[in-house]
Order: C-alpha cells, then sequence, then structure tokens
C-alpha cells in the first residue's frame, strides 16, 4: 500500500462521522487525567471500532498525532511533580525513541490485514494488564499492604513532595532493553505507552510506583513526538480526524485530571482495561468483514 493509498482511504472514511472522533477524544482524554494510563489504548480501539474502513495505518498515525498535544496537556496539568524522575524518563526514552520510529516505519510495511489483527492483540494485553493490577491492588490493600504497582498521578501530584527520589535507580542497560520494547510496539500501534511504560517500571524494573508514573509520562511523551513524527512522514495521517480527536482529548485530560484525586484510580484502571477488552473484542469481530 503506498503512502497516496493510504492518505486517501484515511480521507474516504470519514466522511460526516465527525461526532465519533471527539467522542472517543473526550473519553480517552478524560482517561488518562484520572488514572494516568490507557488513553492512546482506548482511542486507538474506539477509532478502530467506529472507523472500521479507515486504514489501520492511518488510524495509527492519526491517534498517535493527537497524542502528542493530549500528553503535553497532561504533563503540565500534572506540573507538581517532584520525584526526580526526569532522569530516568529519559534514559527509558533514549531506549524508546529510536525502536518507536522503527516501528512506525514497520507499518508501514504491513498491510492492513496484518496490522489490525496485532493492533488488537495489544490491546488484549494492554486490557488485561489492567485488569489484573486492578485485581491485585485490590488484594493488597485489602491485606494491608503499603503499596500498590500503580499509583493515581493525581495522588502523586499532591503527594510527591513528600517522597523525593526513593531507592537508586535500575540498571541502564534494562531502562534502555525495556524502553526499546515499548517503543517499538508503541510505534507500531499508537498503544500502550502510558500502560507498558508504567508496568515495566514499577515491575520488572522494580522502581517506586510514584516515580514510576511520573517518569512514564516523560518518556512517553518523547517518545510519541518522534513516533507521531515518522508518521507523518510516512503519510499515515488523516488531519480531520486527528483534529477532532484532538477536540476532544485536550478538555478531556484536563477535566480529567482535576476529577482524579477524587475518584478511586486503583478501580478506573480496571473499568479502563475492562473497557479496551471489549473494544479489542469489537475489533476482531470485525476482522475480514
Amino acid at each position: 500500500m503506498t503512502d497516496v493509498g493510504v492518505m486517501g482511504a484515511g480521507a474516504a472514511a470519514m466522511g460526516t462521522a465527525i461526532l465519533p472522533a471527539i467522542g472517543v477524544g473526550l473519553l480517552g482524554g478524560s482517561l488518562v487525567g484520572m488514572t494516568g494510563v490507557g488513553a492512546g489504548s482506548v482511542i486507538a480501539a474506539l477509532l478502530l471500532v467506529f472507523y472500521p474502513d479507515m486504514s489501520p495505518q492511518v488510524i495509527v498515525g492519526s491517534a498517535t498525532t493527537q497524542a502528542v498535544l493530549m500528553k503535553l496537556v497532561g504533563v503540565w496539568s500534572r506540573r507538581k511533580f517532584q520525584l526526580g524522575e526526569r532522569a530516568l524518563g529519559l534514559a527509558m526514552a533514549a531506549g524508546a525513541i529510536p525502536c518507536a520510529a522503527l516501528g512506525a516505519w514497520a507499518s508501514s510495511r504491513l498491510d492492513a490485514a496484518s496490522l489490525r489483527p496485532m493492533m488488537a492483540g495489544v490491546l488484549v494485553i494492554v486490557g488485561a494488564l489492567l485488569v489484573f493490577e486492578a485485581i491485585r491492588g485490590r488484594g493488597a490493600a485489602a491485606a494491608g499492604a503499603s503499596g500498590e504497582p500503580n499509583v493515581d498521578p493525581a495522588t502523586v501530584a499532591t503527594v510527591g513532595s513528600r517522597y523525593g527520589v526513593i531507592g537508586g535507580d535500575p540498571p541502564r542497560a534494562g531502562v534502555l532493553a525495556f524502553g526499546g520494547a515499548v517503543g517499538f510496539v508503541a510505534g507500531l500501534t499508537s498503544i500502550g505507552t502510558g500502560t507498558l511504560f508504567v508496568s515495566a517500571l514499577a515491575g520488572p524494573l522494580r522502581v517506586d510506583a510514584h516515580r514510576a508514573v511520573a517518569a512514564a509520562l516523560v518518556a512517553g511523551m518523547l517518545t510519541l513526538i518522534v513516533s507521531a513524527g515518522m508518521h507523518v512522514m510516512l503519510g499515515h495521517l488523516d488531519a480531520e480526524l486527528a483534529v477532532l480527536t484532538c477536540l476532544g482529548s485536550v478538555p478531556g485530560v484536563i477535566f480529567g485530571t482535576a476529577l482524579g484525586h477524587r475518584l478511586p484510580a486503583r478501580s478506573l484502571r480496571g473499568v479502563v482495561g475492562l473497557m479496551i477488552l471489549v473494544a479489542a473484542a469489537l475489533a476482531v469481530a470485525r476482522l475480514g468483514k
């Protein structure tokens, strides 16, 4: 499929379907504001559902491009972080950025019949991770545990200055390796920068949960900038779709951030995971139709 063909397929598929794109952006932005994870997955999954005739390359590129502004606003909304996460986030981004560019290029080599099921598969993994971590977090809380794998970024913004930098950073080789793996997946599918970065940092890399969320925001934002640039260069962009989605996601992330500290982030992440799994199932059901 040529780049021109991809762009043409995207433009033809849009038609007058304006409200779904704005609604998808509003929902996804609100969720990332409230929970810190899952927005890219929700937006990509729902765009697959609402625009089944659009090239998946265009959906990936458009979702990634609009996510840059959404993430920038999200990071600005959490500007009170004082966790010393910058160096750790930059280290993870150093591994993710070249692989994100490679993933974006690889998406241009795949046809729609191959890329769409790959996206559905990544959505299943991300959704299952969120559900699992929500259940595990509830179990830890019931047992009187003092922490949880994923902490609401809104909580980090209010208590971060009390924590400071907890423990040493993990080995740089491990950070680079996990960053590269997540970056490639994000470049290929636009899915998982928040969830997979946080899961890698707070899980196998054993970074304090508060710092993991903050560092993942930094790494995810930088990775998305490079990945979006590659998709634009490759022609994987429907500007109308990206702008309409942004019209929903930017106010959504501001609203979600303001609301986040009032809601139970652990339960919300489980709900986000279930939504992603349902959207993935719908995307799979439409394969071949």
